[in-house]
């Protein structure tokens, strides 16, 4: 198959791209890149992606990196899917809830996730409570945004899935290890639930578990 995935499935940003190929069905071949063995390192890797993160996208001859970048060129393998709208407007929304993602949601989750989770990982030492205390700020004041934006509907936007639910639902799926401070936005839990029942979802989750439990 020409279609791989180069992903950390622990990582949120690899499981939104995971979770939306599983989604729409794509026929892919998972190419693991262990973090905790510095897999991104590797000189093979980094020809395909110089910063030497992940995920990256390979079909064919074409590489690509950037999660949100990558989701929304496997959704257009699938228009008829409707994850990312042929019509402007709508499809602006989506972008833009996939750049706030970027720019402000997953950095708030980060924090908590970098401090709770990885440095257990990586051996770095005890969570540092000045800096847990500003990733709970940071999460607070982003979660207030998404929240409210919530309220009455039933996905990000509007009333149908898209590419921006899978961008902002993918931090929730590393919630538990993060310790993020989800219950206070009702909302947030209502919209994550439903996306917590979709089979992607479901076959995604299981594809972080070997990690994880190593």
């Amino acid at each position: 198959m020409s279609l791989k995935i180069h992903a950390f499935p622990p990582s949120p940003r690899a499981f939104k791209v995971l979770a939306v190929a599983n989604h729409l069905g794509l026929d892919y071949e998972l190419k693991l890149c262990d973090l905790t063995k510095g897999d991104q390192r590797q000189p093979d890797y980094a020809l395909l992606n110089p910063n030497m993160k992940m995920p990256t996208l390979e079909d064919g001859d074409f590489s690509l990196w950037e999660s949100n970048a990558i989701s929304q060129y496997l959704a257009s393998k699938a228009p008829q899917s409707g994850l990312l709208p042929a019509d402007e407007r709508a499809r602006a929304d989506v972008s833009r809830w996939q750049f706030w993602e970027s720019t402000t949601w997953d950095p708030a989750c980060a924090t908590l996730m970098f401090e709770n989770f990885v440095k257990g990982v990586f051996g770095l030492g005890a969570p540092d409570p000045a800096r847990v205390q500003e990733g709970e700020t940071k999460f607070a004041a982003a979660a207030s945004i998404l929240d409210a934006h919530l309220e009455g509907r039933g996905y990000v936007c509007g009333n149908k899935l898209t590419l921006a639910d899978f961008a902002l639902g993918a931090d929730l799926s590393a919630a538990a290890l993060a310790k993020l401070p989800v219950a206070p936005f009702a909302n947030i839990a209502r919209w994550y639930a439903q996306l917590e029942q979709l089979p992607a979802w479901r076959k995604t989750r299981a594809l972080q578990a070997p990690q994880v439990a190593a």
